[in-house]
């Protein structure tokens, strides 16, 4: 439960085509956001080299990634939408390296908090790296692509298509935790990788017995990460507590008083915290940053 929670509203928070590859530079507008309201230049430079950096390490290799896919199968309409999200993506690139540059002709920030800083981008662009191929059954490429190619496949009764489009979306899952995590050397992943590529040859072999109809191996996609890690029980509490902090914060209430339907999203990101709460009539009403070590409220939007 507290799984989903720290995920959905990140959607939330970013109202431009294609959003589902972008969560990580979305989010560090936050920051930027602070900074740039408390004058802090050198710190708001950093930021937005840190969007442009999600981008880089993040963005690009998804959208790549995709887009052979496309090419190689010959989905010519889901190539072309690829393109177009390369080009936004590169848009957006320079848009932060230009506001960086901007930013470092005004800053007065001493280089030790500037230091300090750079620590905790580092924590939070090593947060943001995994939480895609994390999500790949949930959001993104599986539901909108190979699980509607599947049930078109199951449809016309070709069962070994459908295996084997199953297949591609595993090898496509083990793809992102190779060039995205392991590739910006994180540790631990290569488990998450070998899992995938072992159930991807698996529905392979299913696949060239020729089934009838499809075996319950099919939709064990979205088992796998389970099995691998498990979301404890002392983090839940933590959300818990932290929720509980920004719900008590005068900012907080003022914002969220005679509003309706209102959900809350605490989130950490490496470094911080970041509550958002929200509700179907206004989208996101309020947003709280709180400090990771002292647990208190940083900020209120």
């Amino acid at each position: 439960m507290i799984r989903t929670l720290l995920l959905l509203p990140l959607f939330l928070l970013i109202a431009q085509p294609c959003p589902a590859i972008r969560e990580g530079t979305a989010t560090a507008e936050v920051f930027i956001k602070r900074h740039k309201r408390s004058g802090d230049f050198g710190k708001l430079a950093l930021w937005h080299e840190a969007a442009a950096e999600c981008l880089t390490r993040i963005s690009v290799p998804m959208n790549e990634i995709a887009h052979d896919y496309y090419k190689r199968h010959r989905y010519e309409k889901w190539a072309a939408r690829a393109e177009k999200e390369a080009r936004e993506i590169q848009r957006q690139y320079e848009y932060h390296r230009k506001r960086a540059r901007i930013a470092w002709q005004t800053s007065e920030t001493p280089e030790p908090v500037l230091d300090a800083e750079r620590e905790n981008i580092a924590k939070f662009i090593a947060t943001w790296l995994p939480r895609y191929p994390d999500r790949f059954y949930e959001f993104g490429i599986y539901p909108t692509f190979f699980r509607k190619q599947r049930e078109l496949a199951e449809q016309e009764g070709d069962y070994v298509k459908a295996l084997q489009l199953e297949a591609d979306a595993a090898a496509m899952c083990a793809t992102q935790y190779e060039e995205i995590p392991i590739a910006y050397g994180l540790r631990n992943y290569e488990k998450h990788r070998k899992a995938y590529q072992a159930y991807a040859s698996h529905l392979r072999n299913l696949a060239q017995q020729k089934p009838k109809t499809l075996p319950p191996a099919v939709n064990r996609g979205k088992q796998i990460l389970h099995s691998l890690a498990i979301q404890s029980f002392s983090f839940q509490r933590e959300a818990d507590a932290i929720l509980q902090i920004a719900k008590s914060d005068a900012r907080i209430k003022a914002a969220l008083a005679d509003q309706n339907g209102v959900h809350a999203y605490p989130r950490f990101q490496g470094c911080a915290w970041i509550v958002s709460f929200s509700n179907h009539s206004r989208g996101i009403i309020a947003i709280a940053v709180i400090s990771e070590k002292t647990a208190e409220v940083l900020d209120v939007f």
